[in-house]
Order: C-alpha cells, then structure tokens, then sequence
C-alpha cells in the first residue's frame, strides 16, 4: 500500500547529495528485502512460473472444493510475493529516479503485475457465475480456507450486482471508454488550459499555473491573491461548456453502469465497496450544515484580524497568523513526535521506535529522489517511509503523519494473515489523523509563546475547514450532480455552476461575499471525475477527532481498544471494525463531536487572540 503525504518540491537540485553520497543512518533498509539483484530476480521468476500455472487453472477450479483451494493457495503465495518485489524496485525507483537500473526494474514489476492481472481476470466473475451454496459449500469443507473467508464472502455480495459474463465482457471492454471523462479533464486542465500572467508581490510578471496558483492564493497582498483567483476561475469559465460534457460524461457512465447493475443510485453504487448505507453520506452533511454558524464564526474572526471591510473568498486561505519560522532538526522532530504519541501507550511506542532505529524511514532530498512524503510496504518488508525532511514545522507534522500509516501498517501485518491483513481504504487516514492532532494537542500545550500557540491552532482550524467543511461541501455537489443523472436530467454549465454558487452561499455564510467566478470551482475539482471519494476526508479527521478525545480524556480502556482497531487489518468492513473503538457510524455522534473540537478550537484561538 502506498499513502501519500505532503508533496514538496526538490528545488536547489545542484545542492542536493548524489544517492551513494548519502549517509546510511539517513536512508531506509530497502535491502532488508533483498540484498542483491540476484536475490530479487530468484522471486521474479517464481511469480513469472506462479503466474503461468495460475493462467491454466481456468477449466478446472471450481470443479472441487480441491481444486478451487489450490488456485487460492497459489493465488495468494504469487500476490504476496509480487507485492515484496514491487516494494523493493518501487522503493529503489524512488530514491533515485535517475538510476536506469532501477527505472528498468520498476518497469519490468509493472509489466508483471500487469500479467499477474491479466492470468487471474477469469477467478471473480466465475466464483460470481457459480452459485452461492457451492462456494460457501467449499470454504466450509477446506479448514485451510477459514484466512480466504472474508475476502470470499466479500465476492459474493456482488453476485446480485454482477451481470451475465458476456454482459461483463462488454461493460468490461468499454470501461476504457467509460472512463475516459477523467483523463480527458486531466489532459485539458493541466496540459491545454492557459491561466495567463499575473503580477506578483513585487510586481514582476509571473505566468499563472495550476502549480503556483495556491501560492499565490495565500499571498499578504490582497491585489495578489484577488487577481490569482479571479483570472484562474475565468479560464475555467471560458470552458465551461466543455468541461460541463466531460463532468456529465462521468456521471452519465457512472449511472447507466449502477442501473444496469441494480443499483438504486449512483451513490450507493459507490458506498457499496465499503458497506457503507447512503444513510451515512447523508448524516455527514446534515450534521456539517447544523454546525455551520462554527464556521461562519471562523471566518468573522478571519475578517477582524486581516482587517479587512469585506471578506471575500480568495482572503479565505491567507494566514491570520505568523507561520512558526523556528527550525527542527530531525532528531528533534523525532523527540517530537516520540513525545507526543506516548500518550498510545508502551507498545505503541516501543514499536514506534523501531521506525527510527530499524531504517524505516529515508530522511532527506537527495538528487532525483521522488518528492512528497508517503508510507509504503508489503507484508514481508518493512512499513517504509519515504521524506524531503527540511526541517520546517510541516517536516514534523509530515513525520507524525506518514508514522501513523506505517504504524497502522505493521500491527496489522503482525496480527493478521496476509489475507486479511490489508485494511480498506475507507479506514487509511484515521491513524495517520490521530497522530496529526495528537502532535497539535502536544505543540499546543508545549508553545512557547503566544504566536507559537496561535499558529498551532489556526493550523488545526485550517485543517478542519479543509477536510470536513469543504469536503463535505464537495460531498453535497456531487450527490446533486448524480441524483439529477439518475433521473435522467441533463447536466448544464448553468444549473450545476448555479447549485455549486448557491453552496458557496450556504457554507460560507452572509458576512462573506461570494464572488461570482466561484461557480466555476464546480469544473475543475479533480475528485469530481472520481466520484463519491471525497466524503472519507471528513469522515476520516471526524473518527480520528473522536479517538484523540478520548486518548486525551484517558477514557478507560480506550487506549487498549484503539490499539486492537489497528491491528485489526481486514478482517471485516470498515463499520464493524469501528466497532472495536465504540463507533458506530450510523448515527451522528461521531460528526457531532468532530464539530465540537473545532469549536473549542476556534473558542481558544479568538480567546488568545483578545489578550
């Protein structure tokens, strides 16, 4: 699994230090995996042999509960062992993308993993065609099954979802197609869309770009930001129509396939991977709009401190603040973090310092090393961490994040079988956003000075407003542009940049002016051609705003049940594994106290800011 963090940039690339030249103590053991090239290339031909056998077992697997147990067993074996080689040339890719070696074993791994697919593509939809009792039948008979049971029986949900296979074979063939909508938004938007030029804090000319547009949104001169946003939305605007039929097509594909599959909608089409009711959906933008007089506040106070006569959209993502300028060297970010998760217990924080002594994580930019920060592994390796570590605040809060992953990572790896090891998605950034706040909770109590304080709640308020109420925001759009396919009305650029005007209005409250370019955000939102993701952002830093509560409360037990959740893995779905921390996500409670730590937060920054 690989989780992305923070991107950075690898700028002053003739300062940086060649791979070789970088110290070992700074660089993760990747060769924990393999030690040579010849080690590696043992398991590349057992998968290529493993895959080879899988692809002739077509005929006869679902003849026996024998059979159908051998092609699992392999099946299993092959996956497990390609995922410890893509770790590994992946990982090498990364730390030196210049490196033509590795560039050529990376290839070569995806070229696998593309035949690993392509041999093993008959084993669902004919464990679908074959009938219920039959597979059910086998899983009981073979005890050597019961690791496979979740996974098999997780299949199974589909068969009233799944169509004949000559039907799939075509819905199959043009999936392609179908999905085309999101690349074509891709290639016009990063590629064919022009943004002009704007002048910068210093006057000089500067062309605007989707990359420096955030940038420029942030900027201390008001004639900046005013001027990045409204030339950048315009451009979209100029294509509205264009980019209205690609959204459209997205939709469109997304409906036809959910009726065709007897789905009710759209969206419960796309909550039905995790298990998750539509109810859920709902609740979470029922609860946001009940709590957006918090937010109305958060932006008063926005208003009040920058000064400012009239608070419009592009003053929504300039500091109030001043940014903690102090430096942190990596061992004094890692006493950080350290200290600020001592609060998950002994063993949390015993195996948490594994990760630094045990080469988990490879520190700093080096020349053609990948940018970002992200947490990788597989079963068999290590929970990597890839950094850029410059030493900024950010640096610390990347560290914590990206711990969070590998953390959750390895306990499930150790208390799982590989089978039911992997933990789904819906569930992948609660622990990485536990450990977030829990550094923000600790730099609050720790700061300094007042400024320090400020900057580390405004950071959380920050937060907060990006992934809940924004998110949240999306969430609602996205279920009206799918609700107003699947009855079969067309999608325009008016009534769809209306609606998402209109929900400006709503989330940001009468004391802000909604400038009329807005509208046009409903274009360009990347997530939209993706549907119904973005709904796990709010959902994710809500659960994770319930755990850290209760740790910082030292609920009874809490600790003991937080830490079984993470070594939960896969074994059921994403509801009742939340169960384990006394969650129940079909009611509200979790979003209702998701809001009030943003309102205490919020009570605490304009309380300091008055002193």
């Amino acid at each position: 699994m690989l989780y992305l963090g923070l991107l950075l940039v690898n700028n002053n690339m003739d300062k940086l230090l060649k791979r070789e030249d970088v110290k070992t103590s700074d660089k993760w053991d990747i060769e924990s995996i393999y030690k040579s090239l010849d080690d590696y290339n043992k398991d590349y031909n057992k998968v290529k042999n493993n895959i080879d056998k899988l692809s002739k077992m077509q005929d006869k697997f679902l003849n026996s509960s024998t059979s159908f147990k051998e092609l699992l067993l392999i099946d299993s074996k092959t996956a497990r062992l390609l995922e410890k080689l893509y770790t590994y040339a992946a990982r090498k890719y990364d730390e030196d993308t210049g490196n033509t070696t590795y560039q050529e074993l990376y290839g070569k791994i995806n070229n696998l993993y593309q035949a690993y697919s392509e041999a093993t593509a008959f084993v669902v939809p004919m464990i679908l065609e074959q009938d219920k009792s039959v597979i059910i039948g086998y899983l009981d008979k073979e005890k050597d099954l019961a690791d496979y049971r979740h996974q098999i029986l997780d299949i199974l949900r589909y068969k009233e979802h799944t169509l004949s296979k000559e039907e799939e074979h075509i819905i199959t063939a043009f999936s392609k197609v179908l999905d085309s909508s999101s690349d074509i938004a891709d290639f016009l938007m990063d590629t064919d869309m022009k943004f002009g030029t704007i002048k910068d804090e210093n006057d000089k000319i500067i062309e605007l770009t989707s990359s420096n547009y955030s940038t420029f949104l942030s900027s201390k001169n008001r004639r900046v930001r005013k001027d990045a946003f409204i030339n950048y939305h315009k451009v979209f605007g100029n294509f509205k129509n264009t980019l209205t039929a690609t959204l459209a097509s997205t939709c469109e594909a997304l409906s036809v396939s959910s009726k065709l599959k007897n789905y009710n909608s759209s969206l419960e089409a796309s909550l039905f991977n995790d298990f998750i009711p539509v109810s859920l959906y709902n609740n979470l933008i029922n609860v946001v709009h009940d709590n957006l007089p918090s937010l109305y506040k958060y932006f008063d106070i926005k208003k009040k401190i920058l000064g400012l006569d009239e608070f419009h959209l592009y003053d929504g993502y300039v500091s109030t603040v001043q940014s903690i300028d102090k430096k942190y060297s990596f061992l004094e970010g890692e006493n950080i973090v350290k200290e600020a998760l001592k609060v998950l217990g002994d063993e949390y924080s015993r195996e948490l310092a594994k990760a630094f002594k045990d080469g988990y994580i490879d520190k700093y930019p080096n020349l053609n090393k990948r940018s970002g920060a992200y947490s990788s592994g597989s079963y068999d390796t290590k929970p990597f961490v890839l950094l850029n570590y410059v030493g900024e605040y950010n640096d610390v809060s990347t560290l914590a994040h990206e711990l969070g992953h590998s953390m959750h990572t390895y306990f499930s790896n150790q208390y799982n079988s590989y089978e039911n090891s992997g933990y789904p998605i819906f569930l992948a950034e609660i622990a990485s956003t536990v450990n977030e706040l829990l550094l923000s909770y600790y730099m609050e109590d720790n700061a300094k000075t007042k400024e320090e304080k400020l900057a580390i709640l405004n950071e959380r308020l920050d937060l907060f407003k990006a992934s809940v109420f924004r998110q949240t925001m999306f969430a609602e759009f996205e279920k009206y542009i799918h609700e107003l396919t699947d009855k079969g009305e067309i999608l325009t650029s008016d009534n769809i940049c209306k609606y998402y005007y209109d929900l400006n209005k709503l989330y940001f409250g009468s004391n802000v002016v909604v400038d009329e370019e807005i509208k046009y955000e409903a274009l360009r939102v990347p997530h939209f051609y993706t549907p119904f993701y973005v709904y796990k952002y709010a959902t994710g830093l809500s659960i994770a705003s319930y755990i850290v509560n209760n740790i910082l409360s030292n609920t009874p037990h809490f600790k003991d049940k937080y830490l079984e959740f993470l070594k939960s893995g896969g074994r059921d779905y994403p509801l009742e594994v939340l169960k384990i921390i006394d969650i129940d996500l079909t009611d509200t409670k979790v979003f209702v106290e998701a809001m009030e730590m943003f309102k205490e937060s919020l009570d605490k920054f304009i309380s300091l800011n008055e002193e």
